[in-house]
């Protein structure tokens, strides 16, 4: 639950393509009325910044319900609450500090949940097989102009996918000579593999 409508849906964007149920609530009362009507989750992350009652004290209010198997995590740009002592259960190992990595929230979720993520196997050629063309090298990357290069670098540092995306549909629209970098680009993005878009990032010229 988050007041900020991009943070509630990066985590949509993270969650329900691996199969997650999401909910969402933009703010604590939200969050306790979705709890009262008998919605039971299995994780609960909670942004602290929030109109009305704030993050702990909901936190507070839901652990007063005595749900069984709901695991919290705090979700919070304040990476200093993450030292903090509290009363609601919260260990430094359930602090989420934005923006959230995908990696990150993945492992949290393996350790609370118990999970063991599949991964799909590349598809390989018999044994003994050998293509009868070597396969091109990939053409280099131009990149666009540094305004472009910049619009598209805080979008990802802030792993806002939407914002991701429509900067790269800005630049194919406005640079379509660098219709290879937005190809690459927004592949990544749809895998959330945000690391990797910064290398990209780092190593245009300057």
């Amino acid at each position: 639950m988050d007041n900020e409508e991009p943070d509630r849906e990066l985590l949509v964007q993270l969650l329900e393509p691996l199969g997650f149920e999401v909910r969402q609530a933009a703010s604590g009362h939200d969050a306790l009325d979705l709890l009262a009507t008998g919605y039971r989750p299995h994780v609960i992350f909670m942004d602290l910044a929030m109109p009305g009652i704030d993050g702990w004290e909901t936190l507070r209010r839901v652990r007063q319900m005595r749900l069984p198997d709901v695991h919290c995590a705090i979700v919070s740009a304040n990476a200093f609450d993450k030292a903090l002592d509290n009363d609601v259960d919260i260990r430094p190992e359930d602090f989420i500090v934005k923006p959230v990595r995908h990696s990150e929230l993945l492992d949290w979720l393996e350790r609370r949940l118990g999970l063991q993520w599949q991964y799909d196997e590349a598809t390989s050629a018999p044994s003994g097989a050998e293509p009868a063309v070597a396969p091109a090298a990939p053409a280099p990357l131009t990149y666009p102009d540094a305004a472009a290069l910049l619009a598209l670098a805080q979008a990802v540092s802030l792993g806002y996918y939407r914002g991701i995306l429509n900067t790269l549909d800005d630049i194919e629209r406005s640079q379509p000579a660098h219709s290879a970098f937005v190809g690459t680009m927004r592949q990544l993005a749809k895998q959330f593999q945000f690391d990797a878009m910064v290398q990209i990032l780092e190593q245009a010229p300057s």
